[in-house]
């Protein structure tokens, strides 16, 4: 009788102290130092550290749900370029939206190099994921400048999300102030136009969209639609360690896929 009492005492404070898991729906994910407000801070000071640049580089990655190890990877190799000043994760950091999930992909984030900046993407939207994604990374939609460059973040995950993309924010956020220097404005979401959505390409590059970036088809892609001179890069999922290079100068914008060497990426002419 005494055993057992020990053991009903003795063992709760075991687990307590062990930091067990009693159920995978907890939504407490420890993911220190990733939230968007601290990668912003992160390029504040690069751009105060490096002063004003006519050429920088812009990583970007996606799809790592499934593959942590190979996440890891290419950060690792992002992060032996000398150039790239931030990257941008373009969706499905989770495969079911779970606190372990979004823990395993922290890790690496933290890794990073350079400033690392998520969108949601819809896998991340599942289970508890919404709520996960506020609470260690930051608002759905955001925005930040760096090198007069406007860089718009914004969701369009139509399976977990209803009134997405939200067209009124886009507009106002790539909209160019009076007085503002501005010398490029990219959006980046997780999936490229939807095929229901008629005519959102060309709102986008009547917005003043110069660049869309997105992920979600696992695959290479570089596309603008016949009437629409806007072009949208997919970049890979991370299975393979393939990421996208973006190189920015003053006057254009330069795409390049890397896997494993980089290479010049063209666009080509589509309809949806």
């Amino acid at each position: 009788m005494k055993i057992k009492l020990f053991i009903a005492l003795f063992l709760p404070a075991v687990l307590a102290a062990c930091q067990y898991e009693i159920s995978p729906w907890q939504t407490d994910a420890y993911c220190p130092g990733v939230s968007v407000e601290e990668n912003l801070a992160r390029l504040r000071a690069l751009e105060a550290e490096v002063g004003d640049v006519n050429f920088y580089q812009v990583a970007i990655v996606s799809d790592p749900q499934q593959y942590p190890g190979s996440f890891e990877d290419a950060i690792d190799r992002i992060n032996q370029l000398d150039n790239v000043h931030l990257t941008l994760l373009v969706g499905d950091l989770a495969q079911t939206g779970i606190k372990a999930e979004f823990e395993w992909v922290c890790k690496v984030m933290a890794k990073s190099k350079a400033p690392i900046f998520p969108v949601i993407g819809n896998h991340d939207g599942l289970s508890f994921g919404e709520e996960i994604w506020l609470d260690i990374f930051g608002p759905l939609d955001y925005s930040f400048t760096y090198q007069n460059t406007k860089f718009i973040a914004y969701n369009d995950n139509k399976y977990e999300f209803e009134n997405v993309p939200d067209r009124g924010w886009l507009a106002e956020e790539a909209a160019v102030a009076t007085g503002e220097t501005r010398v490029h404005t990219i959006g980046f979401s997780h999936i490229a136009p939807w095929k229901d959505d008629t005519g959102f390409s060309e709102f986008l590059q009547d917005s003043g969209f110069d660049l869309m970036i997105h992920g979600h088809e696992h695959n290479f892609d570089f596309w603008h639609l016949f009437d629409v001179d806007l072009d949208h890069y997919i970049a890979p999922e991370t299975r393979y360690q393939e990421f996208g290079l973006l190189s920015v100068y003053p006057d254009s914008l330069v795409l390049q896929n890397c896997d494993p060497e980089c290479a010049p990426a063209s666009p080509r002419a589509r309809s949806l």
